[in-house]
């Protein structure tokens, strides 16, 4: 049935009182979140996420990019904070140092930070194995890659490796103290495998990405004058600290055809909004909105991130108000999901 129409079996679902979609959920019910880290033995950090169908394998890889490969890089000699909310085009003055310095991002400006998801392994039919990266593909990837700059979830100074000269008597005797000098970076690839697609894919990488951050410990890591390249030591890692947590929820509005509403009364509802489609569900929505939020704690008063939205205009900013209680509902659930994981 479902293959024959899946509008008029969704609308059959939902049009019940109270409304139940085909899964048993009321309309604004998510999906349970199932939480697993540390399985990759040979990542620096690593998870496995499941939310019903939708099953996620991330990992993190850390490699060393000296700075003798960036092509025209500015040598910094002290680790300079970002403050994502000041927009500083580079070059120009830093406002934070007074005019006397330079205000920049190195983790978007050197691609410290790469995710990329990957689809075509069979996941659903509709990504075969054997394919090109899908367009699908690309856009989930850049959509995690926007989410983590605007977010700005890792400092930039734990990703720099900085080398101190040692001092020379004649500059201690005139009191000369040697500056710090960054001589490379730490990248970190992040490869996110959807090995099942069963809808809200980027609500499901995003949790699978985060995770795998926040288990990412990176090895002690200083550069030798001598050998004049980056040295490591795996045994005495530190691991990565992640700051906020942006948790988004993808909400779907459901149109039913106008032919089966055609002898309908007009008291019932022309659309619905559905929290975390399925695949099935995704099939039958045509207008989609995703709800980034944060929050200090379960207390604190919740933040917008961001706000996705593509297709239709059912869902105005006075409906997507009303979604927040939902995606409050999965902050607190994810929330205690990573408390119950990364036990201290």
């Amino acid at each position: 049935m479902p293959l024959i129409s899946p509008n008029a079996l969704l609308h059959a679902h939902l049009k019940q009182n109270p409304p139940r979609r085909p899964s048993g959920r009321s309309p604004l019910e998510t999906r349970t979140t199932q939480l697993n880290v540390g399985s990759l033995s040979h990542c620096n950090g690593s998870s496995l996420v499941k939310i019903g169908d939708t099953t996620i394998v991330c990992g993190v890889r850390a490699q060393v990019l000296p700075v003798s490969e960036i092509a025209n890089f500015r040598v910094t000699k002290t680790s300079q904070s970002y403050d994502p909310s000041v927009s500083v085009k580079q070059g120009g003055p830093n406002q934070q140092t007074g005019g006397h310095g330079y205000s920049y991002n190195p983790i978007s400006l050197y691609n410290l930070l790469v995710p990329n998801i990957e689809l075509a392994t069979g996941c659903s039919p509709k990504h075969p194995a054997n394919t090109m990266p899908s367009v699908e593909a690309q856009s989930l990837s850049q959509r995690l890659l926007s989410l983590l700059h605007s977010s700005a979830l890792v400092e930039p100074s734990q990703l720099e490796i900085i080398y101190t000269p040692p001092i020379d008597s004649q500059d201690l005797e005139l009191g000369i103290e040697s500056d710090p000098e960054i001589k490379a970076f730490w990248t970190l690839y992040i490869d996110i495998m959807c090995i099942s697609y069963g809808g809200s894919i980027f609500d499901a990488a995003w949790m699978a990405l985060y995770a795998a951050l926040k288990d990412t410990k990176l090895p002690q890591a200083w550069w030798d004058a001598d050998l004049e390249q980056v040295l490591c030591s795996a045994e005495q890692a530190e691991p990565l600290s992640v700051h906020g947590f942006p948790v988004p929820t993808t909400f779907g509005v459901f149109v039913p055809d106008k032919r089966t509403v055609a002898n309908q009364e007009t008291s019932e509802p022309v659309h619905w909004i559905v929290a975390d489609m399925d695949a099935f569900e995704e099939g039958s929505c045509t207008e989609t909105c995703c709800v980034t939020i944060d929050k200090e704690n379960t207390n604190e008063e919740t933040s917008i991130l961001r706000i996705e939205k593509s297709g239709g205009t059912v869902l105005d900013l006075r409906r997507v108000e009303d979604c927040l209680a939902t995606a409050e509902g999965r902050w607190r659930h994810w929330d205690q999901l990573l408390s119950s994981v990364f036990q201290p």
